[in-house]
């Protein structure tokens, strides 16, 4: 593998996703060491996307591409951001009904699903079945010789997607109860599960009009 600044950086943001998740599955909900352990995971988080940024303006800028980096780059974003939303839904980050506010305990079940986290297990589903349909058709466009390159819309889904991660940690960790900060993290939410669909369907229709026009040459 070639070692490269680039690919250093992209194995120390596997060495954070790794610490990220186990953090989540640390957490305990209404403790200052639930707190603690959500603040610290932001910040990796947060690193871990500054990193991302980085390893790929290095590449471009000083011609250090690498077949380790065209893989293990996007991968690992993916298990960042589908693994991040996995564990928002587990049963650690259900509502507690003693710790929760009226309005967030009294909010419909459709808005949250119970989850303190406001990430529902069907929208885990939603995000990774994406990820699934956009690399199977990336992996037949490249097969037939058509290039695949992400489109601006699959970036808006990360930006947003990583958004809702970062508002998710914060105000669980650090405005719990106030009504506005419930709102303001479920709708950050929702915006990301719908980037989410609407960067899949632009692949999807983007990959339509390359097979159309493969099979009019």
């Amino acid at each position: 593998m070639n070692w490269k600044l680039p690919n250093q950086l992209t194995v120390g943001r596997i060495v954070l996703s790794a610490a990220f998740f186990v953090l989540l599955g640390l957490y305990e909900q209404g403790t200052s060491g639930g707190v603690r352990l959500l603040n610290v995971a932001l910040v990796i988080y947060i690193i871990a996307g500054i990193t991302d940024i980085l390893d790929g303006w290095i590449a471009r800028k000083w011609n250090l591409t690498s077949a380790f980096g065209r893989i293990a780059d996007p991968f690992v974003d993916k298990v960042l951001v589908v693994g991040a939303f996995a564990m928002l839904a587990g049963s650690n980050f259900a509502i507690d009904e003693q710790i929760a506010g009226e309005f967030e305990r009294n909010l419909p079940a459709w808005l949250n699903g119970g989850m303190a986290s406001g990430v529902q297990a069907w929208m885990v589903v939603v995000i990774l079945g994406r990820e699934f349909i956009v690399s199977a058709i990336r992996g037949y466009s490249e097969s037939q010789g058509m290039k695949f390159p992400a489109t601006s819309a699959g970036k808006i889904k990360m930006f947003v997607q990583s958004v809702a991660i970062c508002a998710v940690l914060f105000q669980l960790a650090n405005v719990n109860q106030p009504a506005w900060a419930v709102v303001a993290k479920i709708v950050v939410v929702w915006l990301a599960v719908i980037a989410t669909v609407l960067s899949g369907l632009a692949y999807v229709g983007k990959t339509g009009r390359l097979l159309m026009s493969d099979e009019k040459d």
